[in-house]
Order: C-alpha cells, then sequence, then structure tokens
C-alpha cells in the first residue's frame, strides 16, 4: 500500500520518532510519558459480559535505516566494463500488536500485528553506459491478521493475511530483499470417525536488491485444498485429498514468465488384518493433471502388501501402474517387486529385492527390465567400540524394442558438490529437454544463469554458476529426455560396500566402495556406450570433546570425469563459554581431473568463523566470516568473502540492531563487491490500551 507522501512530512515523523525512542527506557507509557504504578496500570480482569476482550495491546515505534553499495567489473574482450549500485532507504513505523477474543475465547480468537510506515529510498546506478537515478517516497503498510472460529468444537476455522518483510541473506552475494504479501482461511470438520478439512491460500512474494533491477523476481501461487482423514474402523483408513494450484514465477535472468495450472488428487488407504493386526495392506492412488509451462500429467495407483511372518522375517509385495504424459509423450510403466526382510540376532539385517518391469511409450518404443538385488548390514558393539559394515549386490538388465525413440526421466536427483560436476544418468540426453527445478518442483532454475551444460561425448554434466541460485550443497531435480536405440540390450551391475570401527577414543576409520558396470550388448541404430565407475573412499574420522578432524584419500575411476583427491577438514571449539562461542571449521580439497573434459587440477579451500558474545546483559554480538579459495589450472582462481558483524542491544523497552555486511565474488573473468548497513532501533510500550 504506496501512496505518495512529500520527503519534509517524512522527516518530521522520522524526528518525532527518535524523541519517543529515546525519551525513556523505563516504563513510560504513552499517555503523557509519566512513570506510573505497576500495580496501577496492570490490566484488571475482562468482565464475563463485554463482547471485546484484549489479552494484548502492544505498541512500537521504529527506525530503521539501509544502505547498500555494490560494484561490479566485467572484463570482456573490449574491456573492462564497470557498474556501481547504490541504495538507501529509511523507513519511520509505528506498529499495533492487538491480542484477544469476542465473547468468548472459544468463539474467536484473534492476534494481529499492524504498522504504518513512511519510507524514503533512493536507488543510483553508475555504468559507462548510462547513469540512473530514482527516488520513491510513500507508505508502507505491514500487518500479520489470525482470527481463529470455534476452537476445540466440531466446525472450527480460521482467517489470515500478512504482509511480511525479510532479508535473504545469500552466501558471497549481495542480500535480497523479500516481501511477501499473502491471505487465506481454513475450516475444519471433526468426528471421533472423520476431520475434514478446506483451504485456501494465496501467496505472492517479491524479491529486490539486485545488482540490476531486471534480475529482481516476482512470485504468485494459490491453492485450494480440500481433504479428510476417515477412520473407517480399528483395522482401516482412508486418507484422501484434493489440489488446486496455480502458480506464476518471473525469475532472474527469464525474458517470459513460467505459468502452471496443477490438479492433484490423493488417496491412501490402509488395511491391518491378521493376528493381532500384524499385516498390512496399503493402497496409494495419485492423479494429476496440468497445464501451462512444463505440464506434467499423470496417474500412478500402487497396492503393498506387508506380511510379518515373525519378529524376524517379513515378506513385501509391491505392484506399482503408472501414466505420464510429458512434452509429447504418453508413458505407461509397470512395475512388480518382491522383497524380503530378515532380522537374525539383532545385529545381521538382510534385505533380498526382485523386481520386474514393463514400459510403453505410445506408438514408439517398448522397454523390459528385470533384476534383483541383496543387501547385508551388520551392527555389531566390541570391546574396541562399535562396528558398522554394509554389502550390497544388484544386477539388472534392459530390454529395449521398437524404433530409435526417445525415452522420459522425471525428478532425478542430483546434489552439486564443488567443483565435481553430477553428471546425468542417461546417455544421448536431447539437451534442450533439461529442466532443472528446486527439490519441491515449484521453482524452476535457468540455463546460462543458474547452471551450464557440459557436453561430453554422449554424457551430460550439469556445473553450477556461482552468480546463481544454486549454491555448493543443493540438491536438484531433473527432467529431461533421452534418445534410446532400437532393439537393444543394457546390462548393469552394481557392488557398495562400507566399512568403519567407531573406537570408543573418537577414532572411526572407514572404507567405502561403490562398483557399477554397465554394458551396451548390440544395440542397433547406435551405441549407448559402456558406463564404468569405481569409487574408492578411504578415511579416518576422529571426535574429540571441542574439535574434530577428517581425512579421506578418494579414488573416481569413472568413464566420463574420473579423478583422484585428498579432503582434509576440521572444526574447532575454539571458546565455549555460556556468554562467549567462537567456532572455526576449514575444509581443504586436491582434485586432480585426468581423461575428462579437460585434465586439470582444483585446489578448494573454505573456511568459517562464528563467534556470538553476551557483552553484557543488555548488549550481545554475532560476528560471522566465511572465505572460499578454488585454483582451477583450466576455469582460473576464484576468491569469495562472506563477512558479518553485528550489535544487538536491550536497555528497558528500546530494542536496538546495527549489522554490516561485506561479500566479494572474485570469478576469472569478473569482480562483484557488495557492502550493506542496517540499523534497526526500536521503543516498545506494553499495554496502551488497557481498561482503566
Amino acid at each position: 500500500m504506496v501512496g505518495a507522501v512529500r520527503t519534509r512530512h517524512c522527516g518530521c515523523l522520522g524526528f518525532v520518532t527518535l524523541v519517543f525512542l529515546f525519551l525513556g527506557t523505563s516504563g513510560r507509557g504513552v499517555y503523557g510519558l509519566q512513570q506510573e504504578d505497576p500495580e496501577a496500570i496492570a490490566p484488571k480482569a475482562p468482565s464475563q459480559s463485554r463482547l471485546l476482550i484484549l489479552n494484548q495491546t502492544d505498541a512500537y515505534l521504529e527506525l530503521q535505516g539501509d544502505y547498500t553499495h555494490r560494484e561490479v567489473d566485467t572484463n570482456r574482450r573490449s574491456g573492462t566494463i564497470s557498474q556501481q549500485n547504490r541504495e538507501w532507504r529509511v523507513q519511520e513505523r509505528l506498529g499495533l500488536t492487538l491480542g484477544g477474543s469476542l465473547i468468548d475465547p472459544r468463539f474467536i480468537n484473534f492476534n494481529t500485528d499492524l504498522s504504518l510506515a513512511l519510507t524514503q529510498q533512493r536507488f543510483t546506478e553508475d555504468s559507462d553506459f548510462a547513469d540512473f537515478v530514482d527516488r520513491d517516497n510513500g507508505y508502507l503498510l505491514r500487518y500479520d491478521a489470525r482470527m481463529n472460529f470455534f476452537q476445540g468444537q466440531p466446525v472450527s476455522g480460521s482467517v489470515y493475511g500478512l504482509r511480511q518483510e525479510d532479508r535473504i541473506s545469500r552466501r558471497f552475494q549481495s542480500t535480497l530483499n523479500q516481501r511477501r504479501t499473502g491471505f487465506g482461511t481454513s475450516w475444519q470438520h471433526t468426528t471421533d470417525a472423520l476431520t475434514m478439512e478446506l483451504a485456501y491460500d494465496y501467496l505472492e512474494t517479491d524479491r529486490t536488491g539486485n545488482a540490476d533491477p531486471r534480475d529482481d523476481e516476482h512470485f504468485t501461487e494459490s491453492r485450494l485444498r480440500y481433504g479428510g482423514d476417515w477412520r473407517i474402523s480399528e483395522q482401516q483408513k482412508l486418507i484422501f485429498s484434493y489440489e488446486n494450484a496455480t502458480s506464476k514465477q518471473a525469475y532472474q535472468g527469464s525474458a517470459g514468465d513460467f505459468e502452471t495450472t496443477r490438479d492433484l488428487l490423493s488417496l491412501e488407504h490402509e488395511w491391518m488384518f491378521g493376528p493381532e493386526n500384524r499385516h498390512e495392506l496399503r493402497t496409494v492412488l495419485h492423479w494429476q493433471e496440468e497445464s501451462g509451462d512444463f505440464a506434467r500429467d499423470f496417474f500412478e495407483i500402487g497396492p503393498q502388501l506387508t506380511l510379518k511372518h515373525s519378529d524376524d522375517l517379513e515378506t513385501l509385495y509391491k505392484y506399482q501402474f503408472n501414466r505420464e504424459r510429458f512434452e509429447g509423450l504418453d508413458v505407461e510403466t509397470q512395475r512388480l517387486d518382491f522383497q524380503l526382510v530378515h532380522q537374525a540376532y539383532t545385529n545381521l539385517t538382510t534385505i533380498v529385492d526382485v523386481f520386474g518391469l514393463y514400459e510403453d511409450v505410445e506408438n514408439d518404443i517398448n522397454t523390459t527390465q528385470y533384476g534383483a538385488s541383496v543387501d547385508w548390514q551388520y551392527n555389531r558393539r566390541n570391546r574396541f567400540g562399535h562396528l558398522y559394515a554394509n554389502l550390497a549386490f544388484a544386477y539388472d538388465t534392459e530390454q529395449v524394442s521398437g524404433d530409435n525413440g526417445e525415452r522420459v526421466i522425471l525428478d532425478e536427483s542430483h546434489t552439486f558438490r564443488d567443483p565435481v560436476n553430477p553428471v546425468l544418468r542417461n546417455r544421448n540426453v536431447i539437451v534442450r529437454t533439461v529442466v532443472v527445478t528446486d527439490p519441491s518442483n515449484r521453482r524452476v532454475f535457468l540455463r546460462g544463469v543458474d547452471y551450464r551444460v557440459v557436453i561430453q561425448g554422449n554424457a551430460v554434466q550439469l556445473e553450477r554458476i556461482e552468480t546463481g541460485r544454486i549454491a555448493d550443497g543443493d540438491t536438484v531435480l531433473v527432467d529431461y529426455l533421452f534418445r534410446t536405440p532400437a532393439d537393444g540390450q543394457l546390462d548393469t551391475m552394481r557392488t557398495d560396500f562400507t566399512i568403519e570401527q567407531r573406537f570408543a577414543n573418537g577414532l572411526t576409520p572407514y572404507y567405502r566402495l561403490s562398483f557399477r558396470n554397465q554394458e551396451d550388448n548390440g544395440s542397433s541404430g547406435f551405441l549407448r556406450r559402456a558406463d564404468r565407475t569405481n569409487h574408492h573412499r578411504l578415511g579416518v574420522n576422529y571426535q574429540a570433546k571441542r574439535y574434530s578432524l577428517g581425512f579421506e584419500y578418494e579414488i573416481f575411476d569413472d568413464t566420463v570425469d574420473p579423478y583422484d583427491a585428498f579432503h582434509v577438514r576440521g572444526r574447532w571449539g575454539l571458546v565455549r563459554k555460556s556468554d562467549d562461542t567462537l567456532n572455526l571449521a576449514t575444509r581443504f580439497s586436491r582434485l586432480l581431473f585426468e581423461g575428462g573434459v579437460d585434465s586439470r587440477n582444483v585446489n578448494l579451500m573454505d573456511v568459517s568463523l562464528d563467534r556470538r558474545r553476551r557483552l553484557s546483559d543488555s548488549v550481545s554480538t554475532i560476528e560471522r566470516a566465511a572465505f572460499r579459495w578454488e585454483d582451477d589450472s583450466v576455469a582460473g582462481m576464484t576468491k569469495a568473502w562472506d563477512v558479518t558483524a553485528g550489535l544487538e542491544f536491550v536497555v528497558g523497552d528500546l530494542l536496538g540492531e546495527l549489522t554490516v555486511e561485506y561479500d566479494r565474488l572474485s570469478l576469472p573473468k569478473s569482480e562483484e563487491d557488495n557492502f550493506g548497513v542496517y540499523v534497526r532501533v526500536r521503543r516498545e510500550f506494553t499495554n496502551v490500551l488497557r481498561t482503566q
């Protein structure tokens, strides 16, 4: 809610705000700012006949100021291009927090945080091409209001509306401002056997503060949900839900918007039977229909029968039918699984799995796949500590018939771990069909902005872009199509082995092996190529009371991007007091890549320092620093800093916060510096609408 207002009016309110903030901190109310007896101003017990009962009536005055400065230098063939951005923002805010009920707390109760601010902003951009100045003065309304109806009754509900402001701190990049506006309602009907819920939510999110305002982001999402939990009997339960959702997203670096509308129906039935209800039949059904960008339709149904023959033996029988439509493909899949779980002497667990799969791509190719696996897990205490071991074998064969066609892969999970790039599991990927999202499947990452695609032979790697929205360590989901040869057979064998001894003195040596061999036996059209991975990790960890150390030697022998690596990591609690903690963490890795896209050496070091101190009963500090150094013999050197220092104080009803942030990201072809100062002073007044 923004309206025009003159700057001098804002300045007057800022002066008045400062007067109120600093006039006193020892219980002065808003009535004449006079000191009163605490017993005299204590709220009186409300009369039961009153329609409106206020349990909380607090107010506050707040002054907030932000300053950010960004510099970006980009090296191009024609020379260096420089850009500077500065932004000033001042807000004077008056807020009120109300809590209470109408007639009776069981009838209607509410909680509201409402504030009105005058805001002044100034933004400047200086570049080699043009200079730009923008000013924005106006009103800003912020609220978070929630009302509950008939709590504890068979029919109950709630409504809410919110407008919130937050800062999003990004490691080694500038801090973003986030403004969220939303509203919604939820109603429940509860009986002894059935609980039903009907809800609607709408949320609009704006993220600003990028060096280029064109990179700011805007999201809207609405969801209508209806669901229930029906206890049919002591042995049966049915859970059902329906959801209609629409999302629209304008992302950093995108020319247009992504918009999707989704209808999703889910049913889950559980039936317990047999002696002491030890056996279970569980059936799950999902139906989804989407329209818009990257639309995905599917129907899934899967019964699972679990028979618990004894305390040590259990068998599972699964059937799964899927039908999916994605990017013009209509795919039907049927899968059968048999699983046996056996527990011996509480130390050894054996899991055996046998499966068969049939997939039909309409008017294209048919795939038959079957295989088996066995997994042993061993846990045992010994006189030295604790021994853990795991050994697993798996084999499957895949036979394809039909024309050279396309198959679809949805929600393939990968994790980015610098400087190793994740490799898509299938070969001959159609690059234009690659879609990368976050784990919720609602945020789409953009190629060329958040990640790059690296092609090596018939394999595809994903490379994280440091200035994008994917952080080191983030997990993403990938959808894509890949070409399958006609009349082929692909045999895959996998072995995994882990053994570690956890000694009582904190020492834990370990060894981990992951071996996979994939052979293409006579495919016609083109070869999918043998895919072989032989991954060894040998290391030792030591855990003490105040520190931990670890060393690992890694051999990743792979047909796509093999490497050898050394890793050293440590964490120290340098100071551990009730009012002072100081923690230091570090990691160093050296990776030697040979035979992949490029033969290269990479040295990577991360150091982070985190300190929290309480200087007195009213003053505390937060200090954080992170440093990354990466030296790639081919790509070049990367250096990054992220430093934050903050001071917080509480004196009576006066609260204050001062935070200083500095981020620096130095890449081989660009350098970005970000500096920010954030000030907040708040004066609280309790019980301002008390009943005399």
